[in-house]
């Protein structure tokens, strides 16, 4: 059993002021477990259960949560540094005060999750479902992928998505959830087609 486990086990489920390094717990199941004042460096949690787990003031760096299932988890104060997330389940979680760097989030499941005050930086969420996502206190999206995502009764009014890929992102039939959106002007053509528009030259 690594430290990590054990650590777990021992705190009932609870982990709090520690640092692990290269820590395998995939397939593991853990629900309700909480974390605080952990750092993770390294470690697996790839197809294992969470659910309901609760981080405050985490930081996981290069740590594979591939597949696993984190539905209605906890997140503040937590930062994701050049993680792989490809397909994780975080079904109506929260995010506050949170951040993710350089992470892949490709095929990721955040539907009707709550974000607040969250940055997502050089992140990849292509085909990522961010459905009925809600935003409080602003969300920042810097230079990340969305092509292909999801994003289906997740309004976008303010949110700066300029400096991101948004080709084949999916909306709803009335695309209301662009609304109030900002895009740099070469992202026109990115958004045309969604509407139904035919640029003569381009598609002829």
């Amino acid at each position: 059993m690594g430290e990590l486990a054990e650590a777990l086990r021992r705190g009932d489920g609870l982990v709090a002021e520690a640092s692990f390094e290269g820590e395998d717990l995939a397939g593991a199941t853990c629900d309700a477990a909480e974390f605080s004042q952990v750092t993770l460096t390294g470690c697996s949690v790839a197809g294992g259960r969470f659910d309901r787990a609760s981080f405050t003031d985490v930081v996981l760096r290069d740590c594979d949560l591939s597949n696993a299932s984190l539905r209605n988890s906890y997140w503040r104060r937590c930062e994701l540094i050049g993680c792989r997330l490809v397909g994780v389940d975080l079904w109506q979680s929260f995010f506050a005060a949170s951040r993710a760097t350089d992470s892949n989030l490709s095929f990721a499941n955040l539907a009707g999750s709550k974000l607040e005050r969250m940055r997502l930086k050089g992140c990849n969420l292509a085909e990522a479902s961010l459905s009925g996502l809600r935003f409080k206190g602003g969300i920042t999206l810097e230079r990340c992928d969305l092509t292909r995502a999801e994003l289906y009764q997740t309004r976008l009014a303010g949110v700066d998505l300029s400096g991101c890929e948004i080709a084949g992102i999916r909306l709803s039939d009335a695309k209301s959830e662009l609304r109030g959106a900002k895009i740099a002007p070469e992202q026109a053509i990115d958004l045309v087609g969604l509407l139904g528009v035919r640029i003569l030259g381009l598609d002829d």
